[in-house]
């Protein structure tokens, strides 16, 4: 084997092993991953075959931090074939614009991209709910929340669950000195992956030498000033992922949920068949007994209650 290594400084590094027939048949690299923080992709290549005088593998295989996640069978390749490929305009402005709307008195929908935030602030603090995606996202987030509501710290952002593109842009928050509040199944994950190196492509949680401080919840936390409440439930028996947690302001009646329900287009039709994370939500609001006008959902656009509502049959 021939051994080829090169390092791009603060994005990755790279070590690619190649055949007697200058054949690559493994490539190592490493980069700093949001959640994760340093990770090893080892990829395989193997069964090379000729397409049109071009050696190209027909296995490819992918493995993320020890874990399976690619199993690829080529059966046709066409060398040189001209490629245009667009990146959507939500998916570019996703990590850097933030609108900012405001849903009642010391509350902010953090919109823009495909995920959003939500802002409250309290008498001496402020909650960020859903620290999303990445650094890009969240630092974008909180350039913010301190332009909305200057000289008051963020003292807690409530991680809706653990799929890293909701957990992505913890890091910052942490470097802000925030305190993560999450559900319980989720806190040791969190604390262990927080915690990780991250060398390679040093983030604002490994520039700031902060470690982070995860507080866990069972079925419900409440967060409350005296005059202001956040109170946080576990959606039961949702099929989404274990831990999904929703946001509830009982003065104001807004609910805040990440996946459970994404509106669809205004006057869209509604399924024959209903999503049942979205039946499972609608039940969760009603056997918690909330009383709730508006939904801001982490992803698409603010609504009122009766639209869950029509879109699961369920209308009042």
């Amino acid at each position: 084997m021939s051994i080829i290594s090169f390092a791009v400084p603060g994005q990755l590094k790279v070590k690619a092993f190649a055949n007697d027939r200058n054949l690559v048949e493994k490539v190592e690299s490493w980069n700093t991953n949001p959640v994760l923080g340093d990770v090893l992709t080892e990829t395989t290549y193997s069964d090379y075959k000729d397409f049109g005088g071009v050696q190209f593998p027909t296995k490819i295989t992918q493995k993320q931090a020890g874990y399976a996640t690619l199993d690829l069978t080529v059966s046709e390749v066409k060398p040189n074939a001209p490629a245009d490929v667009q990146m959507p305009d939500n998916v570019r402005q996703a990590t850097v614009k933030v609108q900012t709307d405001k849903v009642a008195d010391g509350v902010w929908y953090l919109t823009g991209g495909t995920h959003h935030s939500v802002l409250v602030e309290m008498n001496d603090h402020l909650v960020v709910i859903e620290g999303p995606l990445n650094d890009a996202r969240a630092l974008a987030v909180i350039d913010e929340v301190k332009k909305t509501v200057p000289n008051k710290p963020i003292k807690y952002v409530v991680n809706t669950h653990h799929h890293f593109d909701h957990a992505g842009g913890l890091g910052p928050f942490v470097a802000e000195g925030a305190i993560i509040i999450t559900h319980d199944v989720n806190k040791p994950f969190f604390e262990k992956s927080l915690a990780a190196p991250r060398t390679v492509q040093p983030d604002k949680l490994a520039q700031s030498g902060k470690k982070a401080t995860v507080e866990g919840m069972q079925d419900k936390r409440v967060l409350s000033d005296g005059t202001r409440t956040v109170e946080l439930y576990l959606i039961q028996g949702t099929v989404h992922g274990d831990g999904l947690i929703m946001a509830y302001l009982p003065k104001e009646k807004l609910l805040v949920e990440a996946d459970a329900y994404t509106p669809a287009a205004p006057n869209a039709t509604p399924p024959a068949q209903p999503n049942p994370a979205q039946v499972n939500l609608y039940d969760n609001i009603e056997r918690l007994k909330l009383a709730v006008d508006q939904i801001l959902p982490l992803h698409g656009r603010k609504v009122p209650l009766a639209e869950l509502q029509k879109w699961i049959g369920k209308a009042s």
